[in-house]
């Protein structure tokens, strides 16, 4: 999740709130493939949990019979989990660290290194590079991450409520008898991502893959990236903009999606919109997306970038763009 953070301290303090966590742990898609990976994975390993909150990935691995657990958060949260722990008979099981994880010093190496870090569209919120920097130094030769592969998808969409409330589709007609059109012109050269709630139905196309990354091997630097990729319209409408989502394989038979065909996460789908154009089935859409490092703004937001055409019978016949340091809700 992420709103916005003006800060490293307004980060970790936002996850100090007790409702940031209810959020995620009533997500049942969410946490259940988590306890399921977990329940696969633990039995007899030496487990780390990076970012733990509440501490419920690290009471999952303890309950399967990891041989130890230690906890890590920067965060106030940790203080409850530990007692959390306790209460739950757990607590001689489980090993309790505040602060950063780049600044951790631990005693051993790790069979298992799980974690919860991904933000909106997968990358928001950068704890990934956290994640990356314990597995780096903290896991055992053979040992395996929790998730271990991340994809990035993208699908063409249309959805005129989404267009209206996310992207510019309030400028296109006059707001209480005025004409607004000036501010569809300026929006449409900083548009903002924000997450949606995508119907199956609104999908003109199927959904490619801007980035697939085996998460034992990706360096940080691998989840900033650029990708050319092509999809064909499978029926006809209008492109309001680009959904986005992410899947993450837990364990070898156990998948996260946010996929508006799966069920609805917290993270719902995240929506890249730009001006309009209409399609036809069989057109054929080519584009560039990149995600790079913020250098103003929001540092745990990275900024999106997609340049892109539409093809009809081999013709280019209409191009396309997305610029935003996006901002998700």
């Amino acid at each position: 999740m992420s709103d916005g953070y003006s800060s490293d301290h307004d980060y970790f303090a936002s996850y100090a709130d007790p409702g940031v966590h209810r959020l995620m742990i009533q997500d049942h898609a969410r946490t259940d493939a988590y306890r399921r990976a977990i329940e696969k994975m633990a039995k007899g390993k030496r487990v780390l949990d990076i970012g733990t909150g509440t501490g419920i990935l690290s009471m999952f691995a303890a309950r399967a019979g990891a041989a130890q657990v230690d906890a890590v958060d920067s965060s106030a949260i940790i203080d409850l989990a530990r007692e959390i722990a306790s209460d739950n008979g757990l607590d001689g099981q489980i090993r309790f660290h505040r602060g950063r994880a780049e600044e951790l010093d631990l005693d051993q190496e790790y069979d298992l290194v799980i974690s919860e870090w991904m933000g909106f569209f997968g990358l928001a919120e950068l704890m990934f590079e956290s994640v990356i920097d314990a597995r780096d130094r903290y896991l055992a030769p053979g040992g395996r991450m929790l998730p271990g592969q991340l994809r990035l998808r993208v699908a063409p969409v249309c959805d005129s409520h989404v267009h209206e409330d996310l992207g510019i589709g309030l400028w296109e007609r006059p707001v209480y008898g005025f004409d607004f059109s000036r501010i569809l012109e300026t929006e449409v050269q900083s548009f903002i991502t924000a997450a949606c709630d995508l119907k199956p139905s609104s999908l003109l196309g199927r959904a490619v893959t801007v980035l697939d990354l085996d998460l034992d091997d990706a360096t940080a630097d691998d989840f900033f990236f650029t990708s050319a990729e092509s999809m064909t319209i499978e029926q006809e409408g209008t492109v309001h903009g680009f959904g986005g989502w992410f899947e993450v394989d837990l364990a070898d038979d156990v998948e996260l999606s946010c996929s508006p065909m799966h069920v609805q996460t917290h993270w719902r789908q995240s929506f890249f919109p730009v001006r309009p154009f209409p399609v036809e089935r069989g057109d054929v859409i080519r584009f560039a997306m990149k995600a790079q490092r913020a250098e103003v703004g929001d540092q745990r937001l990275p900024v999106y970038f997609i340049d892109g055409e539409m093809l009809r019978d081999d013709r280019v016949v209409h191009r396309f763009f997305y610029r935003h340091h996006g901002s998700f809700e």
